[in-house]
């Protein structure tokens, strides 16, 4: 799986995954994750031929990975005329709610909340890091240039200074 599904898996609450007949090779869909980020697939242009048998190819692919706690369903639509679209937003509907009756909805939007906190606290670091190393006269930045300090140690000692800047009540 790739950064960006990965990205998408964790920011949202349910992941819609749209495939259209002659999508290409399944296992390569596989291979790519395509398949354990989706909570619900939806088969898009269904009104053309080859829909029927990539809802089968799906449904049998997710019937031979691990036994998963949520079953994702497998919906055709055809977006032209807004057939399935209904189906569609049952599906999402019934998605949200298994995973706020088990839990999962919880954790997912808790847990989306740490990783916001923890992007921007480290982008606040490193503009601080930064600024620190790059002022005038920063005995930390002669340090390094003069390589009487290694950047792994100058990088604690940072850590360590901002740190103390968190615990300092003053």
């Amino acid at each position: 799986m790739g950064q960006d599904e990965v990205e998408v898996t964790a920011s949202t609450d349910t992941v819609v995954v749209v495939v259209t007949p002659g999508w290409g090779d399944g296992i390569q869909a596989a291979k790519a994750g395509i398949l354990e980020v989706a909570d619900v697939f939806v088969v898009n242009k269904a009104d053309r031929g080859g829909a029927g048998e990539v809802v089968r190819e799906l449904r049998q692919m997710l019937h031979t990975g691990a036994t998963r706690d949520w079953e994702p369903p497998v919906l055709q639509a055809a977006a032209i005329d807004g057939a399935g679209i209904g189906e569609l937003a049952d599906a999402i509907e019934g998605h949200r709610a298994w995973a706020t009756s088990a839990g999962v909805l919880d954790a997912k939007r808790r847990a989306r909340l740490l990783r916001e906190v923890e992007t921007l606290a480290a982008e606040r670091f490193r503009e601080r890091a930064s600024a620190a190393l790059e002022a005038g006269g920063n005995a930390l930045a002669e340090d390094l240039a003069a390589r009487r300090v290694d950047p792994y140690r100058a990088a604690a000692m940072l850590v360590e200074d901002a740190a103390r800047a968190l615990t300092d009540p003053h």
